[in-house]
């Protein structure tokens, strides 16, 4: 079985959402700031290759906050 990570951005101190993440939130305050450079160039390449990412994906495994409710544990 092969994992592939994808379409995720993960800051230099590793983080990939704010902080307060709600159901409201779900990335937490600020927490799009850190994946807006994946879409910054509206191009016709940059496009084929986005589109090339997610080819051929089986399954997409999420975090346990994605759809909420968010947990504090």
């Amino acid at each position: 079985m092969t994992l592939r990570v994808h379409n995720l951005s993960v800051s230099l101190d590793g983080f990939a959402a704010g902080p307060d993440q709600s159901q409201d939130n779900p990335m937490g305050v600020g927490g799009m700031a850190l994946h807006q450079w994946v879409f910054a160039d509206h191009s016709d390449a940059d496009q084929r290759m986005r589109d090339l990412g997610t080819e051929n994906i089986g399954a997409t495994i999420m975090g346990r906050n994605m759809f909420g409710p968010v947990r504090d544990e």
